[in-house]
């Protein structure tokens, strides 16, 4: 039997979308890591995971012994790296680049692991070649939201993929549709996830989106300071 898959999981759209291909595509053992954070999505997130998890039980039970039980590590418990910190602040100088990356990445030197996969699918080359990264394969680049649907749909996941959680800031168990990844599904051609309501909301500010995410690096620290004061809690 191939070697099992170490891969980030979060029962996002995109990680689950990967989980999947390795089960039933390739046919390979899976170990999901999650590093749980706090976060408002934390909650809806891990139900998401346990959700898919007892469908794919129910449903294919000669996958089951493939996807082992997921790691949960709660981020207080990673250690410190002190040349991956200096990495990201490095990085970030020069590029918009989520905290996220560098806790990932000292997580997989604390845990021994190489090849983790991570579900990603664009980021910018000069940010892929960053050391920083050296423990991660990306699967999924250059593959859209729109193409996994297809396939999901092909394939028959689609009930699985439609119990997957997105929203960063869910409201009553809904999408927000504030958040960036709110205003990421209605871009990449998945709104149909969310409520009429934040649908909208999402829609009127794009244009903000796409402004912000062009230009973030040509904003002096002052202003970035204030908008992110003017923004804590909302995106």
């Amino acid at each position: 039997m191939p070697y099992t898959k170490d891969l980030f999981w979060t029962g996002g759209w995109d990680s689950t979308f990967r989980l999947l291909q390795l089960l039933f595509e390739e046919e390979r053992s899976v170990q999901p890591h999650y590093i749980m954070r706090s976060e408002e999505s934390t909650g809806t997130e891990i139900d998401a995971m346990a959700n898919i998890r007892r469908y794919i039980n129910r449903n294919y039970p000669e996958h089951r012994s493939l996807l082992k039980p997921i790691i949960i590590t709660d981020v207080a418990g990673i250690k410190s790296q002190n040349a991956i910190t200096k990495l990201h602040l490095k990085l970030s100088k020069e590029k918009k680049i989520n905290k996220q990356y560098e806790i990932l990445s000292r997580y997989c030197i604390q845990k021994d692991i190489r090849e983790a996969e991570l579900s990603i699918v664009e980021i910018e080359k000069e940010i892929l070649d960053s050391e920083l990264f050296e423990s991660f394969l990306f699967p999924l680049l250059k593959m859209s939201k729109k193409d996994m649907l297809l396939k999901a749909k092909r394939n028959g996941w689609m009930d699985m993929m439609e119990m997957t959680s997105f929203c960063r800031r869910p409201k009553k168990g809904k999408p927000c549709g504030v958040c960036g990844p709110c205003t990421d599904a209605i871009e990449t051609g998945l709104g149909f996830r969310l409520p009429l309501r934040s649908r909208i909301i999402g829609r009127i500010q794009l244009p903000f989106r796409r402004w912000w995410r062009n230009n973030y690096h040509k904003q002096s620290n002052k202003y970035l300071q204030w908008v992110k004061k003017l923004l804590k809690g909302r995106y």
